[in-house]
């Protein structure tokens, strides 16, 4: 299985799901759809990860440590083109639903396995940053789509002021 070099998350209205467009190192191009079920499931356990990276006392502390470390990850990001398969064959892109995800840990990365039946199609690393990265934009992704979602915390919505987070931890 070739590496992932880059990919595009983002929702289909016509779809009503999310698309993945995966970039492999080869320079070809898997489309994996993921419902919002599944998804949810899997938001919710990366969230508990990433809460539980940050230890602390004083749950203000926290979230206002959270809010501040996603944001930074969020900045981070460098804007390129979107993965979009192309008109060749090599770029043609296969697509699949996802059907069920596994997560992985191993030396500071967190690869997320997305499967078909008892296949992985493709694995997806991330580290730390990488995965607020992602979470920040499933988010965006929920949003546009009109997806609610009460695992979503104070720390990754843009207009929680520091009392309502405050209240939520």
């Amino acid at each position: 299985m070739s590496g992932i070099r880059r990919f595009t998350t983002d929702y289909v209205a016509v779809e009503d799901r999310i698309r993945l467009s995966l970039e492999r190192s080869d320079g070809t191009v898997r489309i994996l759809w993921l419902t919002r079920p599944l998804l949810n499931k899997l938001a919710a356990r990366l969230i508990e990860r990433v809460d539980a990276a940050v230890s602390t006392d004083r749950p203000l502390t926290s979230g206002v440590r959270q809010r501040f470390v996603q944001q930074a990850a969020e900045a981070s990001l460098k804007p390129q083109e979107p993965v979009r398969p192309g008109g060749s064959t090599r770029q043609a892109g296969v697509a699949m639903l996802v059907t069920s995800i596994g997560l992985r840990d191993g030396q500071g990365v967190l690869t997320v396995e997305f499967k078909g039946g008892d296949q992985v199609l493709e694995a997806a690393p991330f580290t730390g940053e990488a995965l607020r990265q992602w979470l920040g934009v499933l988010y965006k992704c929920y949003c546009h789509g009109g997806w609610g979602g009460d695992f979503w915390p104070g720390w990754i919505t843009p207009d929680r002021s520091l009392a309502d987070m405050a209240r939520m931890n």
